[in-house]
């Protein structure tokens, strides 16, 4: 899974290049975040804040599923950011199932 620079507050909202706003992203979920900033949360339908990888800490808005291969949402961010980034979609699953076959999923520090 190719990785990708992504604007965290997005370009055109405003965002700038700074690297505070950067992040690596994998190519696929990128491209389905675009200029988001929010997302339903499907538990309660309410608008919420997209996970922030500079602000927020992912063990406490996610953990790994079925072995490694999905990621859940513990909180309305969380799971608003699994559904608007499909961060559960079936090319991710089977590059998550192949790394877990080789040792390298899921993150040691996030076990």
């Amino acid at each position: 899974m190719p990785l990708v620079i992504e604007h965290i507050f997005p370009q055109s909202l405003g965002g700038g290049d700074d690297r505070d706003n950067l992040a690596a992203s994998g190519y696929r979920c990128n491209e389905f975040k675009g200029a988001k900033t929010h997302a339903i949360d499907p538990n309660t339908g309410e608008l919420v804040p997209l996970f922030h990888p500079r602000e927020q800490k992912w063990t406490e808005h996610f953990s790994w599923a079925n072995g490694g291969t999905d990621i859940v949402g513990l909180t309305a961010s969380g799971s608003a950011t699994v559904v608007a980034l499909h961060l559960n979609n079936e090319y991710v699953v089977a590059a998550r199932s192949l790394w877990i076959s080789q040792g390298w999923h899921p993150p040691r520090d996030e076990i």
